[in-house]
């Protein structure tokens, strides 16, 4: 199916500047509200026409609100014309919460997984968690040129964002902000204060407002149905639902990675550790970011490596920092290969709002690149990502051809970066520690109690009454 993908941006903008704007949303402070004004300000991009929740829409959990963007693409469409970024866009929505990356280009490592007790990197946002925090995040749509745009002579210019938020409708309400001679102060100082501002709104209870049917049950305020419970205890692999407990009758082990709190009292459940991990998620072919290699119009966000592009997430920031080629593969490698054990690792999404969508038949893309395109899709992924059509062979990522000699046909395509370092469970063995994607060995009910209880966790939910 062809679409173009200039009415695409087209739609989904007005999809944005439709959005109405939720009760109590005028007596947000003063930096958060002007952060508001920004985040929703289609006019910042060039050319203008494209927002931050033009891909950040609270409609969709902060995430892409256009359907058809997702279904056919599943990665985020620019200001201009034909450009996409190449990945989608992950939400912000409690991203406040989550650990910050170190102030230099080095991840704090730590032990963070309960049953694992391994080491993994932390903190950070982005697929790849290149920006510290929300301020440093908020800096790069403005500068890219498969964003938002805001480039001279190819260079991003936040010169242009500040004289663009200059000459806007609420510049009194940024001096009121910042002080009347804002403007008088070098742009770096300005464009400091526009992605302060923007983090303040994303740090509001407008962007995470503990609101789902989980929040609510975690305050007695409502029950689960008997699908979502079941759905909750497979998740966590107990009977009551907590990280400790008797072990229910299978585990899905989702919470080694997807972590929460046991009690209210050590805080809301974020549902996420924030570490990295390769689940081994296969390319999608419907990306356009494959076929935009134009270097002549687009010189600076162009793909180099055409359909031979790979994606290696953690070791597109680390082995580069540390002088080495994206993947530590290619020349100028130390011919040690993904020797810290990160390509293909993405950070580890909250699971808060994965199913909030604007009406039922609106289409949702999951994973960095938006290849599937169901909760029920993902979750049967993460259920059979090592199996073959033959009931009981296993592939082994660890062998040199993991796809020599299989007698029947792999349930899904090969993985995008097959890493025996840092894939998680290569060899496809189940078992409690080291065997939570592959082949968990969950039924087809299970899989939906699963996605009843994802569901769960969409904000909005209004409890009946005491």
């Amino acid at each position: 199916m062809s679409i173009d993908l200039g009415v695409l941006r087209a739609s989904a903008l007005g999809f944005v500047v439709a959005w109405a704007a939720p009760a109590g949303a005028q007596g947000l402070p003063g930096q958060a509200m002007l952060g508001r004004q920004l985040f929703f300000d289609t006019t910042l991009s060039t050319p203008p026409g494209q927002a931050c929740s033009s891909c950040h829409d609270p409609a969709t959990g902060f995430r892409i609100p256009d359907s058809r963007v997702n279904l056919n693409y599943g990665v985020a469409v620019g200001a201009l014309p034909r450009r996409v970024t190449n990945r989608s866009a992950p939400t912000i929505a409690y991203a406040a919460f989550l650990p910050e990356g170190p102030p230099s280009a080095h991840f704090q490592v730590r032990s963070n997984r309960k049953s694992m007790g391994e080491l993994l990197f932390i903190g950070g946002l982005f697929w790849d968690g290149r920006a510290r925090n929300l301020e440093e995040q908020a800096t790069f749509p403005f500068q890219n040129p498969n964003e938002m745009n805001d480039l001279v002579h190819n260079v991003g210019s936040p010169e242009l964002v500040v004289e663009k938020v200059r000459n806007s409708a609420y510049t009194d309400l940024f001096r009121r902000v910042y002080g009347a001679n804002v403007f008088d102060q070098p742009t770096h100082a300005v464009f400091a204060d526009i992605v302060q501002a923007i983090g303040a709104y994303e740090r509001s209870p407008e962007v995470s407002p503990f609101t789902s049917k989980f929040d609510a049950y975690r305050r007695r305020q409502t029950r689960l149905t008997q699908d979502e419970l079941d759905g909750m205890r497979l998740m966590t692999g107990t009977w009551n639902g907590l990280t400790v407990g008797l072990p229910y009758t299978k585990n899905a082990q989702c919470i080694v990675c997807h972590g929460i709190e046991d009690h209210l009292a050590d805080g809301n459940s974020m549902w996420t550790f924030s570490c990295y991990t390769n689940i081994g998620v296969p390319k999608n072919p419907d990306n356009p970011f494959y076929a935009q290699t134009d270097s002549v119009t687009n010189p600076v966000g162009y793909n180099p490596y055409g359909d031979d592009y790979v994606d290696f997430g953690l070791g597109e920031i680390i082995y580069p920092i540390n002088g080495l080629p994206r993947g530590n593969r290619g020349p100028r490698s130390n011919g040690h290969g993904d020797f810290l054990a990160i390509n293909g690792g993405f950070k580890v999404p909250t699971l808060r709002n994965v199913d909030k969508r604007p009406h039922p038949g609106f289409v949702k893309a999951y994973m960095h690149n938006g290849v599937f395109k169901s909760l029920k899709e993902v979750v049967h992924f993460y259920n059979t990502r090592n199996l073959t059509t033959v009931p009981g062979e296993v592939i082994d990522f660890t062998q040199d051809d993991p796809y020599a000699h299989l007698q029947g046909q792999p349930l899904w395509p090969r993985p995008e970066v097959i890493s025996p370092q840092a894939l998680l469970n290569p060899t496809g063995i189940p078992g409690q520690d080291g065997g939570e994607v592959g082949n968990l060995g969950l039924t087809d009910l299970e899989e939906d109690h699963i996605v009843a209880f994802l569901k769960a966790l969409t904000d909005g939910f209004v409890p009946e009454g005491p």
